[in-house]
C-alpha cells in the first residue's frame, strides 16, 4: 500500500531472504561475491558498546544476555548477534560456529495478549537443539 516503504519494524519477508541477509552479516557486508558495505562498519554495529554498564544491546544488532535470561539459549557465543521481534520473530547469527538461525511466526494472531513463544522459552529451546545439533 506503500509501495513498499513504511516506518516501522515489521519484518515482512521469507525464510530465505531473512537467511541471506543474515549470512551476509556474518560474512562482514559480503554476499555473492559482492561486498555490501565495509566488515568496519559491521564491527561498529556488532560491538556491545555497553555491555560492562549492563546494556547488552550493540549499535546494529542485539546481543546475547550478560546474565541468565535474555534473546538466546545461552548457548551462542558472545560475538553473536541478531534480532527478536514483537510478533516473535527471531533471526540470529553466530561467527564462531557459523550458525544462522531464522524463526518466523506471528504470535499476536489471533491476539496479542499471553506471549507464550516467550514465557515457555520456543525459540530458545529450538535454538539450542539446532546448537548442539550442528556443533557434536
Amino acid at each position: 500500500m506503500q509501495d513498499g516503504v513504511a516506518g516501522h519494524a515489521g519484518l515482512f519477508s521469507n525464510a530465505m531472504d531473512v537467511a541471506k541477509i543474515m549470512q551476509m552479516y556474518l560474512q562482514k557486508g559480503n554476499y555473492g561475491n559482492k561486498q555490501y558495505f565495509s566488515s568496519k562498519t559491521f564491527d561498529t554495529f556488532n560491538t556491545c558498546w555497553e555491555c560492562k554498564s549492563g546494556n547488552r544491546r550493540g549499535l546494529g544488532f542485539d546481543k546475547p544476555q550478560l546474565e541468565k535470561s535474555g534473546p538466546t539459549c545461552g548457548c551462542v557465543s558472545k560475538s553473536s548477534f541478531g534480532h527478536t521481534g514483537f510478533t516473535g520473530t527471531m533471526a540470529w547469527a553466530d561467527p564462531e560456529s557459523g550458525i544462522v538461525y531464522v524463526f518466523l511466526s506471528n504470535r499476536t494472531y489471533p491476539e496479542a495478549g499471553e506471549n507464550k513463544l516467550s514465557k515457555e522459552n520456543i525459540r530458545e529451546d529450538i535454538q539450542r537443539v539446532l546448537q548442539e545439533a550442528i556443533i557434536k
